[in-house]
């Protein structure tokens, strides 16, 4: 995934706050199963972290996987 895109996507973010979203979420947002998510997550494909037991992905990283998936960008 692009930095550039990524930062941009962020900065141009009309909300003050970043939007976490956790497997089932994701999962949920992209309609593919939760292993599948964790798949994604595990091959760094959609850039996310750990807290404790817990992956979080923001919803930015999601949005730039989907752009590039889809050859928008």
């Amino acid at each position: 995934m692009d930095d550039k895109l990524s930062y941009s996507l962020i900065a141009n973010s009309t909300d003050e706050n970043i939007n976490l979203m956790n497997i089932s979420e994701l999962a949920e947002y992209l309609n593919i199963g939760r292993n599948t998510a964790y798949e994604l997550l595990r091959k760094e494909t959609i850039k996310g972290f750990r807290i404790g037991n817990t992956w979080k992905v923001s919803k930015a990283a999601v949005d730039c996987y989907v752009l590039k998936m889809s050859g928008l960008i």
